[in-house]
Parts: C-alpha cells; sequence; structure tokens
C-alpha cells in the first residue's frame, strides 16, 4: 500500500495536481481523437468506402457524354468571293456495356478491396487499443520505479546515518560506512536513471494523445488476472486464423490476386456495346456562284451494337496472365506467413498470460518472504548475529521484488490483451474489464 501512496504522490508532483487522474477509457478516447496513426487508418477507410460505386460507374452503368462545338470559318477561292461564316453543333452520345467480363470482374474485386480496407481499419482500432494500454502501463510502470528508488534511497540512507553513528562510538567498523555510502550512491544513479526513463514514457503518452494528463489512475493492490477462456491454446490458434484482421486482409489480397488471373485471361474475349447517339450541325448553303447561303440544321440520330473481338496484341494478354498468376501465388505465400504469424503471436500471448498468472502468484510470495527476510534481518543486526551489509541487501531484495512483481502484473495484463487482439476478439469492453483494476 505504501507502494501505491508513493506512486500517486509521484504521479502527482510530476503531472500536476490541477486536476482529475485520467484512466485507462479516458486515455483511449484521447488516443482515438488525436492518435494520427489511428486517423490515418480511419481517412483511408472512409475513402475505400467509395471503391465500389466508382467501380460501378466506370465498368458496368452506362456513360453519356455532350460535345458542342462553335467555329467561325473564313474561305478564300480564286475567282470568287471571300466568304466569312459560322458552323456550330453538338452530338449527345451513349455507351452502354452489354458483355464485358473484364468490367465484370474488376467490379467484383473493388468490392473484395473495400472489404479488405474494412480488415484494415479493424486491426488498427485493435492495434490502438493495445497501443493505448502500452503506452499507459509503461508510464505506470516508470512511476513504481521512481517512487521505488526514492523509498529504497530513503532507508539505505538511514542505515548509512546509522553505520556512521555507530562507527563513531565504535561499535562498526569503517566497512559498514564504506557499503553504506556506495549503495546509496548507487541508490541516487539508480533514481536519475528511472526517473529519465518516466520522462521518456510519458513523452511516448503524450505522442499518443497530444497532450499530458494531469496524472494516471494506479493499478489496485493485488488485481485479480484471470486465465485465458477457453484453456485450450489451440482453439485460440483456430479462432485467429477465422477471425484475425491481419489474416483477413491477407486472405483478401489472395481472393483479389485470383480474380485478376481472371480479368487478364477475359481480355481474349470479346466485347459488346450498346451505342447511342444524337447529334445537330448547322453549316450554311453553297450558291452558284461561291458565295454563302442560307445555313441549314442537319440532325442526325442512331442506335446499334459493337462488338470487338481481340485478335492479336502482341503477346500482352499472355504476358499479363503469367504475371497476374506469379502475383496470386505470391499472395498465397503472404497468406501462409500470416496465419503462421499470428499462430504464433498467440501461443507467445497466450503463455505470456498463463505464465504470468503464476508467475505474479510467486513474486507474491516472494514479497512477502523477502518483508519476513528483511524484518528476521534487522533483528539478527539488534542482536549482533547480522551485520549492516546484510541489512542493505535484504532491503535491495525487498525493493527488486517489488519491481519485478508490479512489471509482472503489467506485462500479463498486456498479455491478454495482445492475445485477445492476435485472435481478433479484442474489444472496447476488454479495455474497460482492465479499467475497473485502477484505483479511481
Amino acid at each position: 500500500m505504501k507502494l501505491k501512496i508513493s506512486a500517486v504522490l509521484v504521479a502527482g508532483c510530476l503531472f500536476g495536481t490541477s486536476a482529475i487522474a485520467a484512466d485507462l477509457i479516458d486515455i483511449y478516447r484521447a488516443a482515438q481523437a488525436q492518435d494520427p496513426v489511428y486517423s490515418s487508418a480511419r481517412f483511408t477507410y472512409d475513402a475505400s468506402k467509395e471503391i465500389v460505386p466508382q467501380a460501378r460507374a466506370a465498368n458496368l452503368l452506362p456513360s453519356i457524354g455532350l460535345s458542342a462545338s462553335f467555329n467561325r470559318n473564313h474561305r478564300d477561292t480564286d475567282g470568287f468571293p471571300t466568304a466569312d461564316f459560322n458552323t456550330h453543333g453538338y452530338t449527345v452520345s451513349l455507351t452502354q456495356p452489354l458483355f464485358r467480363m473484364q468490367n465484370w470482374i474488376t467490379f467484383d474485386q473493388a468490392g473484395l478491396q473495400a472489404k479488405q480496407s474494412e480488415a484494415v481499419f479493424a486491426d488498427a482500432g485493435q492495434s490502438l487499443i493495445v497501443r493505448t494500454a502500452q503506452a499507459y502501463f509503461d508510464v505506470l510502470l516508470a512511476q513504481d520505479n521512481v517512487a521505488l528508488s526514492g523509498a529504497q534511497k530513503t532507508a539505505i540512507n538511514e542505515q548509512l546515518a546509522q553505520a556512521k553513528r555507530n562507527f563513531e562510538v565504535g561499535t562498526s567498523t569503517i566497512t559498514d560506512t564504506y557499503e553504506a555510502q556506495a549503495k546509496y550512491d548507487l541508490g541516487v544513479a539508480k533514481e536519475i536513471s528511472d526517473l529519465n526513463d518516466l520522462e521518456i514514457k510519458r513523452q511516448a503518452l503524450q505522442q499518443l494523445i497530444n497532450k499530458m494528463p494531469a496524472g494516471l489512475a494506479p493499478l489496485r493492490d493485488n488485481p485479480i488476472l484471470t486465465l485465458p477462456k477457453p484453456s485450450d491454446m489451440d482453439q485460440w490458434v483456430k479462432a485467429a486464423e477465422e477471425a484475425s484482421p491481419v489474416i483477413a486482409q491477407l486472405r483478401l489480397a489472395y481472393e483479389i490476386a485470383a480474380k485478376d488471373v481472371d480479368r487478364n485471361r477475359a481480355g481474349h474475349m470479346p466485347t459488346l456495346d450498346f451505342t447511342g447517339s444524337f447529334g445537330n450541325a448547322s453549316s450554311p448553303s453553297t450558291t452558284v456562284t461561291g458565295g454563302v447561303g442560307p445555313s441549314f440544321d442537319t440532325r442526325s440520330a442512331g442506335i446499334g451494337v459493337t462488338l470487338t473481338i481481340p485478335l492479336y496484341q502482341g503477346g500482352g494478354t499472355q504476358s499479363r496472365v503469367r504475371q497476374s498468376l506469379s502475383n496470386r501465388d505470391r499472395a498465397d505465400a503472404d497468406l501462409e506467413n500470416a496465419k503462421r504469424t499470428v499462430a504464433q503471436s498467440v501461443r507467445q500471448n497466450y503463455l505470456g498470460v498463463t505464465n504470468g498468472v503464476a508467475q505474479v502468484k510467486a513474486l507474491e510470495a516472494a514479497l512477502v518472504s523477502n518483508k519476513s527476510s528483511l524484518d528476521a534481518t534487522v533483528l539478527g543486526k539488534e542482536v549482533g548475529v547480522r551485520t549492516n551489509v546484510d541489512v542493505l541487501n535484504a532491503q535491495q531484495q525487498l525493493f527488486q521484488a517489488q519491481r519485478d512483481l508490479q512489471q509482472a502484473r503489467y506485462n500479463t495484463i498486456l498479455s491478454q490483451l495482445r492475445l485477445k487482439s492476435a485472435a481478433g476478439r479484442l474489444v472496447e469492453e476488454d479495455l474497460a474489464e482492465v479499467n475497473r483494476m485502477l484505483v479511481r
């Protein structure tokens, strides 16, 4: 409990006490609004929503165009009067693809690309949750280390002062004083290093949310850390293969590449288009003497179908087919690599949770043992069977056990989030569950 109080005091000194400490959800909300990585992913996803209507317009729907012209003409013919006259006209044309296999496949690819962008954005959302928790607990751990360094330095300073008094009255040797002084100097150096690390972690958090919170809510004493459910690693791996947004991206990339093979092969197939046009042209008539007569409007209209059969394109179509086949095989290899990488990440984080829970329990027991060891060592020193150096060593072991315990707790919580992220199951409620472990 003393550690928690010290950590809060350190946070108050460093962040300021003019506002209520932010919790994990507060930081996550700020990251959603301020993190440039997540913002970029969101804007990319918004832009990708336009892929399908653009593909539909370009490949399936009719195109209608209007062209108009106006010309001022000058004619000078030998033996005839010079003539200046105007001509103008317009044409409305329509083209509707009736059979273009490449266009249909391109439209299907657009739908797959939109789904791929959705998977990318989902991955960015889960990544933001993990990055937010990582930055948050990095600061908490750094604060704990600063608090422990200060407490350790204070404890060593008390031993140093006692060693000096005992030496002055002749009840101990100068060696005890030198040992205590050496431990104290190392404690000062460790505190400086921990303060520097805390500033680095604060800057990393500020980069994420573009501001520095007044303080962070610390982790509760003895938080309840649960094992993964289900408790079967293979089930997590299977779930990841089905739901992981990373695998979904690569699976869709493979489907797009496979469609590209079909699209390039369709380059051998004929195309059929419906066409229609209406035009009006106005130009003057010519008299028998070469002069310019009255203007007449000429209107024309027509509808029909246009059949195009590709016969030979210099081998370009075959080359594009071979290229798309290689790209499809590469996409298949990338997909397989993603499956293996995600499976490895799932196994690693699953073990991180299970071993982390066990490690936390062991370190909690070790902390109790170290406290008892320190008490016994202090008592032994009072009765003359232990030295000042033994007390310093026992104190150092106790503080190290406290450091290890806090770090193990944070690492276990992060492994829980990473496990769910790798399996594609991480949602905001998981972060809220972690947030309930904090002191408010």
